[in-house]
């Protein structure tokens, strides 16, 4: 019973990891769908994936989190995130275009851009949603970690991950 009782209250952390993330790649989502959107003049869905959520906002949440647990101040939390998702953009730029062979994104015709692979408005962007991601959505889904039923959190994590790794191996070997 003791064994049952741990496997599900760490399982339960996979799924709020796997909330949070999920979360963090649809507002990356709506917002990189609304500025292409809006620069195109047309609905320009944006993504990797079928389902409207950009993995990379997640992944670099992840990053972000912990990184600013205890220095969480305002301007700590946009000025850092600013430079530290910017860093990874650049990085990742290349990571992307070497693993799947093309780049997903460019801000070529953006000013203030360096190689179309950063922008100072996209960085200004992260700045802002660093914030959100530390003042409001991670400790929205903490809470609701906390408070919710476990076969809630288990649920909502798994129908993530699941949804996510489906599209994502599907996108990977069948296109």
């Amino acid at each position: 019973m003791k064994n049952k009782n741990l496997f599900l209250q760490r399982y339960s952390l996979f799924c709020a990891a796997a909330t949070l993330f999920t979360i963090c790649g649809i507002c990356g989502w709506i917002y990189e769908t609304a500025v292409t959107s809006y620069l195109w003049g047309h609905f320009a869905d944006r993504g990797y994936l079928h389902i409207p959520v950009l993995p990379i906002y997640g992944v670099f949440s992840f990053i972000m989190i912990p990184v600013f647990k205890k220095h969480n101040g305002f301007l700590t939390v946009f000025f850092g995130g600013m430079a530290i998702t910017t860093i990874l953009e650049f990085i990742s730029s290349y990571i992307i275009e070497w693993i799947i062979g093309k780049s997903l994104w460019s801000y070529k015709s953006w000013d203030f851009n360096y190689d179309g692979r950063i922008s100072l408005y996209s960085s200004l962007a992260f700045g802002a949603m660093s914030v959100i991601l530390i003042k409001l959505a991670y400790p929205m889904v903490k809470k609701f970690y906390k408070n919710a039923p476990l076969w809630l959190v288990c649920l909502c994590g798994t129908v993530c991950f699941l949804a996510i790794i489906t599209d994502l191996i599907f996108n990977s070997f069948f296109q």
